[in-house]
């Protein structure tokens, strides 16, 4: 999988953004200042991209990214913790790819990691269950061959089911994620997307479990749970 490392000073911010990307599919590796950082990227070549803050102890996140500039060009998502336009502009002038200041939002955020992979081409690995395959970045479905075409809300409830696989998700569960809401009261419009995914996976279709009472699956033998 995919590797991102977080460099931050919060261990609050760092386990929420940790929590987030790991749903996302991504293996997380953590710095809480800029020598861990620059100690971390000298030795593995696995990390995709970085997550790095401006404020840190023992080498601030500025001079973190100017020596990483000086051994390795890996997509750098720097973050500051209020607007300052005088530290972006720094910031860019260090190699830093983008810019942006706390509070994030989430799926925006989200969006600049995965633009700052497809350019690089370091990609998450595409999941694959038999004859079924998704990507994360292209949010394309295949089933053997033949592409599946799902709406953007059918492929994020697959991709969900498919992040924890043989694992059981209640309908609230998917509706919290998927719709992106903490309200509960359209649940049934996941039983209606489930219903629509399993015609448009045609043989795959019962990949896509029900189990009473409980919710739904993505059943994958041979996968531990």
């Amino acid at each position: 999988m995919t590797q991102i490392l977080i460099a931050d000073h919060e261990d609050r911010w760092r386990r929420t953004v940790r929590s987030t990307l790991e749903q996302e599919g991504y293996t997380i590796l953590e710095a809480a200042n800029g020598r861990q950082v620059v100690e971390l990227l000298r030795v593995s070549s696995e990390i995709a991209l970085l997550v790095l803050n401006v404020k840190m102890l023992e080498m601030d996140g500025l001079e973190a990214c100017r020596e990483i500039r000086t051994f390795s060009q890996i997509p750098v998502l720097m973050v500051a913790d209020s607007e300052d336009e005088d530290v972006e502009i720094c910031a860019m002038r260090v190699g830093a790819d983008q810019f942006v200041f706390k509070p994030v939002r989430m799926r925006a955020f989200i969006e600049r990691i995965k633009a700052l992979l497809r350019r690089s081409g370091r990609n998450p690995e595409r999941l694959v269950f038999g004859s079924l395959e998704l990507d994360p970045i292209t949010e394309n479905a295949w089933v053997g061959e033949q592409i599946v075409r799902l709406t953007p809300r059918e492929f994020e409830l697959l991709l969900y089911l498919a992040r924890t696989p043989n694992q059981v998700c209640s309908r609230e569960q998917i509706y919290q994620a998927v719709w992106d809401t903490e309200r509960c009261g359209e649940v049934r419009a996941v039983d209606t997307h489930i219903k629509n995914l399993r015609l448009k996976l045609g043989v795959c279709g019962e990949i896509v479990g029900t189990v009473r009472g409980q919710g739904y699956v993505l059943k994958v033998p041979g996968v531990p749970e």
